[in-house]
């Protein structure tokens, strides 16, 4: 204003202005400065009352949010999840040890030894390896980008239908073979275990009475033949019962193979454009196929085990006749044969202990092998999620890995995010302030962009001493945040208060409700009539965004929180 009237001034002989002229401009020119300073001078009031409760008191420092990142990588190891049948190298290793202790026991006079029944009967079982092929997926679509926020199991890419039904496919497949294989193991110990009984029962019965039943060896060798009749007959019974479930079998087989050509038939002939009715018969299509395939492999099983069970039957033929002949050949062998008995007789409980632990160790690696394959199924479901790679942590996308095409395999990089369990805020306080803090001392937060609400946490970290650039002993205090962070983000500032004390019984309101003129406290009001007063009040300590009433107020109270408005 100075300035304009000097220039007035200064030009006053140039310029014919009357002096009622002049007035005029002065006062106009007074009244604009008058009504920008009143717009510059306006305030707004928000009210807030009065509490009573805990309020902390403690060191506050001022910081900023630090989230800490993960990577999401793809560490799903598919090849090891491909497995095929390759045996029952296990089993046959110990039905091979089973079966010499029976046949030996057979050889010392004891019925029942000599067959395969082991091989025939647990031969079930499969072991599982890896394929050695490089597996891998293909992203059909990328669905998150930079900057979203995802919670565990949402997804991250769809991928292509045709990369994940394949190995899934080998999944399900191995985890029913195993079933059915564990399945026919618990069934076949049934008999194992009773030839096993048989057996030892007939040993301790033979040393019991060895010498008594010297004199009727002859007898004895009928109950032989007796034996290795009823053996033949069940051989034989159970090479009829494999060749009766193979004509069900191929029955069924057949009928599944009219089924198939049905399906692929209306498949064939049904138009792409026909969505609903072309994956209709799509699916039929594909499960006659797989009905085919299983049924297929059972009659491929019980040929095997039909070409077994002919062996068994020659097998027990033979020893039916050998029998016979050793009838014959009785009373030379009998003395031979009653030294035998007796030492079988001695050597029965081990041998059918071992035999015993042969057929549980042949359980327990089928049993593992079909807990394998269910973990193997799991282990994949816990990455795919229908035809979608899910997310396995809580945060915000930082950082996309993969586009649409790209193939993930075991070890892809997925996506990086913040960790919202690893947000922290890291402040440096003073020596004398370092003896408050402790490993695991509470803490509050209170960040600007939430200036009413109050985050609790809790210290994590205190850094070796070190001297700022003031010669001050100095440490670094890390505290980790609690509780719900999703709100917020990287490098929010915010007071941090390292709680020293608490009252519980105490007035308090907001720390900007208080206006300090001359070392008093004072605090504006509304009266009824509307008039804005300020009110003089005691106050006590502050935990940096709340303060301690002492006196003047009381709970319930409203006060006004005062805010300059920017004007022109």
């Amino acid at each position: 204003m100075k300035r304009k009237m000097k220039k007035l001034q200064a030009t006053k002989g140039r310029v014919l202005l009357t002096t009622a002229g002049c007035l005029m401009i002065l006062a106009s020119a007074v009244s604009i400065i008058a009504y920008r300073r009143n717009q510059r001078e306006s305030y707004t009031y928000k009210e807030t009352q009065v509490a009573y409760g805990t309020l902390t008191r403690g060191i506050t420092k001022s910081g900023s949010i630090d989230i800490g990142t993960v990577e999401q990588n793809f560490d799903l190891d598919m090849n090891a999840l491909q497995r095929v049948d390759t045996g029952n190298s296990t089993g046959n290793s110990n039905e091979t040890n089973a079966v010499g202790l029976l046949s030996g026991m057979e050889g010392m006079g004891v019925p029942g030894g000599g067959l395969d029944l082991f091989g025939q009967m647990l031969g079930g079982g499969g072991n599982l390896t890896d394929t050695g092929d490089a597996a891998s997926l293909t992203v059909s679509a990328v669905r998150v980008s930079v900057g979203q926020q995802v919670t565990e199991g949402d997804v991250l890419y769809e991928l292509a239908e045709e990369s994940v039904s394949e190995l899934e496919q080998k999944l399900q497949d191995n985890v029913e073979k195993a079933r059915t294989d564990l399945e026919a193991v618990y069934a076949d110990q049934i008999l194992s275990k009773q030839t096993a009984e048989y057996t030892y029962e007939s040993s301790m019965a033979y040393g019991d009475y060895a010498e008594t039943e010297y004199n009727a060896a002859i007898q004895e060798l009928k109950d032989t033949v007796e034996n290795n009749r009823i053996t033949l007959e069940r051989t034989i019974t159970s090479l009829a019962e494999y060749q009766s479930r193979l004509a069900d079998i191929t029955d069924s087989y057949n009928d599944a193979v009219q089924v198939l050509e049905n399906c692929q038939y209306s498949l064939d002939h049904t138009s792409t454009s026909d969505v609903g009715h072309y994956v209709y018969y799509y699916e039929l299509t594909e499960s006659a196929q797989a009905t085919v395939d299983s049924l297929k492999q059972q009659i491929e099983q019980l040929e095997n085990s039909i070409e077994q069970a002919q062996g068994n039957v020659e097998t027990a033929s033979e020893n039916y006749n050998a029998s016979q002949r050793n009838l014959a050949q009785g009373q030379l062998g009998a003395k031979q044969t009653y030294d035998l008995r007796n030492l079988a007789y001695k050597a029965a409980q081990e041998t059918y202990d071992i035999t015993l632990a042969y057929l549980e160790e042949d359980a327990a690696a089928q049993e593992e092998i079909y807990q394998e394959t269910r973990e193997k199924w799991e282990e994949f479901s816990s990455y795919i999620s229908g035809n979608a790679v899910v997310a396995r942590y809580n945060g915000v996308i930082t950082s996309v890995e993969l586009a649409e095409g790209d193939s993930i395999r075991t070890g892809s990089a997925l996506v990086t995010l913040y960790d919202m369990d690893d947000v922290s805020m890291s402040v440096t306080v003073y020596e004398e302030e370092r003896a408050e803090i402790s490993l695991g001392s509470a803490a509050n937060i209170h960040f600007t962009a939430y200036p009413e609400d109050t985050f609790t946490a809790v210290v994590m970290e205190i850094s070796d001493a070190s001297t700022d650039s003031q010669g001050n002993v100095v440490y670094e205090v890390t505290v980790t945040v609690k509780g719900n962070v999703s709100g917020l983000f990287q490098g929010m500032t915010g007071d941090l208060t390292f709680v020293t004390e608490q009252s519980e019984e105490s007035l308090y309101i907001y720390k900007r409700a208080v206006i300090t003129e001359d070392g008093k406290s004072y605090v504006k009001i509304r009266e009824e009539d509307g008039n804005i007063i300020k009110k003089e009040i005691v106050t006590g300590f502050s935990d940096g965004i709340y303060i301690q009433v002492v006196e003047g107020l009381a709970e319930g109270d409203a006060v006004l929180i005062e805010s300059k408005v920017s004007g022109l």
